[in-house]
């Protein structure tokens, strides 16, 4: 079978996972360098130039197959060229996953794992140069380079470059590039070589897993046309919505009419009470946050507040600072433990104040907690992407699964303690941990290990004391951990929609809406931000994303 490194749509990258998760699960690979070059050409074309060196890391297939997404359909794949290390490669077909796209064949040169090749493709696309709606003697052109899934991808990329050759009869005076509405967003380097002038963007020690975008406008007189984009029929398109929603109107009755505004408007509200972070909290393309506790990670990715609050719990039992009593079904008691030259954090703190005189939960200081957490995190989180953290934290969530699996039984205890709290980032993990709380976790003489001191459920009672009143058999011991940790979550909050709500009305609260009679306004070419879609003046994005 013949495996495939690939930069897909990320459409297509989602039906690929579904279809063939195991063979994507096989590459891992660096990026070492990664530069596009595009030169414009009198005849509205560019003519466009990767360098892309990869070196498979140790276990991972060979790469024999490049799938390269282009900005659009207007480009010749038979005036297509590919070297690797200098050496021409022949066969360049249409990519059968990424549309547009091609498919650059390595042959025997694929690359192997634990060396590098360099990769070169060249092709003419044309359909790129569009007019700048902000300037009508310009032209403009922008783009975005390809990227990788971070799945995929190890460690940083050495150099990020894209080239941008402006045609010939260009000066210095009679363009610009493009800030996207950044006042610090330039190039790194211009200059003026052979009649044309010449910008280059460059980042180092970034990641090769998002798209990096550039632009700029130049005379239009300089090229024989622009492209102009198709034009939408607004008529034609009001009408039909028209149409279509008297007819659904009048083949309902108003009953259920109002039944399904209702049924909306509940889904959507309680959509957004499940999300408790602010809208944004990191950048697209800032690397990966490390150092984060489990319930910071499981904060981030927005897990339900009674698993975030488990996470708490499970650390301050690890550390001895805490213990818990189950009185009656439902019904916990709390109680510091005196442990000096212990430092809490901030969070951990905020949870041992909020245990009140009768030794329960104040939900007030909880509240106040978790506001605390979300704006430290959010901090925190500054310059950093939430994507690629969230993609790392949940990379070591598998890896902490996959060391259970292949645990040794006579280890199995040892290592539940070690990760206990990366598996509960798991959405199911107490039905995943059912086959690993083996009898020998609770045999008499093991060591305590710091989840022993749950309270765990006794057969026949409402309620037990940690490690006590298993009844007869080890067997009912072990199952019933998965069932305290489940009692134990449910009970935590309470009423945890409501609680939610409360966090979110503050942290993210419904958006304002604005009322306006006028008309939106379109950006320029030279300005507006380049959208997958392509849809701007001036932009011509290199879509394909993903990548295995």
């Amino acid at each position: 079978m013949v495996k495939k490194l690939f930069l897909p749509l990320l459409a297509s990258f989602i039906l690929l996972a579904a279809s063939a998760p195991a063979a994507a699960a096989d590459y891992f690979f660096k990026v070492g360098e990664l530069k596009a070059e595009l030169t414009v050409q009198p005849d509205n074309s560019v003519e466009l130039h990767y360098v892309i060196s990869f070196s498979p890391e140790a276990g991972s297939h060979a790469i024999d197959i490049v799938d390269i997404g282009m900005p659009n359909e207007a480009y010749d794949k038979d005036l297509a060229r590919a070297w690797i290390d200098g050496r021409e490669l022949t066969v360049i077909k249409d990519s059968e996953y990424v549309h547009p796209g091609v498919e650059i064949h390595l042959g025997d040169r694929q690359i192997m794992p634990g060396t590098t090749a360099r990769l070169e493709f060249q092709i003419q696309v044309g359909q790129m140069i569009y007019a700048d709606e902000g300037n009508s003697s310009l032209a403009a052109l922008q783009f975005k380079s390809t990227w990788f899934d971070s799945k995929y991808v190890s460690g940083s990329t050495r150099l990020l470059e894209i080239q941008i050759n402006l045609p010939a009869g260009t000066s210095p005076e009679e363009v610009k590039y493009h800030s996207f509405g950044r006042a610090d967003y330039r190039p790194s380097e211009s200059f003026f070589r052979d009649n044309r002038v010449s910008y280059i963007w460059r980042w180092t020690g970034q990641r090769a897993t998002v798209p990096y975008a550039v632009g700029a406008s130049f005379p239009k007189n300089l090229v024989t046309s622009v492209t102009t984009p198709a034009k939408r029929s607004l008529g034609k398109i009001f009408f039909a919505l028209v149409v279509a929603f008297i007819g659904f109107v009048f083949s309902l009755a108003p009953f259920w009419i109002i039944i399904l505004i209702i049924i909306f408007a509940i889904r959507s509200s309680r959509r957004r009470q499940q999300q408790y972070l602010p809208p944004k909290i990191g950048i697209e393309s800032g690397g990966i946050k490390r150092g984060l506790t489990p319930p910071e990670a499981a904060l981030l990715q927005e897990l339900p507040l009674g698993k975030v609050l488990l996470l708490v719990v499970f650390g301050l039992l690890k550390k001895g600072k805490l213990e818990i009593k189950e009185v009656t079904a439902k019904d916990f008691r709390y109680h510091e433990q005196k442990k000096e030259g212990l430092e809490l954090l901030e969070y951990e703190k905020s949870f041992i104040s909020a245990i009140d005189k009768n030794n329960q939960l104040d939900k007030s200081i909880l509240r106040n907690m978790f506001l605390g957490m979300i704006a430290a995190l959010k901090k925190s989180m500054e310059g950093f992407s939430q994507r690629e953290t969230n993609l790392y934290y949940q990379s070591i969530m598998n890896k902490a699964w996959e060391q259970v699996k292949n645990c040794p039984r006579e280890k199995l205890p040892e290592e539940l303690a070690q990760s206990l709290e990366w598996l509960a980032l798991d959405e199911g993990y107490e039905k995943k941990l059912e086959p690993f709380t083996q009898d020998m976790v609770f045999l008499p003489g093991k060591t305590d290990y710091w989840f022993r001191n749950f309270p765990q459920r006794t057969a026949g009672t409402g309620g037990g004391v940690p490690g006590k009143g298993f009844g007869q058999t080890v067997t009912g011991a072990a199952s019933n951990l998965v069932g305290s940790l489940q009692a134990f979550s449910g009970a935590l909050l309470g009423d945890s929609a409501a609680f939610t709500s409360f966090i979110t009305k503050v942290t993210n609260p419904p958006p304002v809406q604005h009322y306006s009679s006028g008309s939106g306004s379109h950006s320029s070419g030279g300005h507006s931000s380049c959208a997958c879609a392509c849809a701007c003046a001036g932009c011509a994005c290199a879509c394909a994303g993903g990548g295995r």
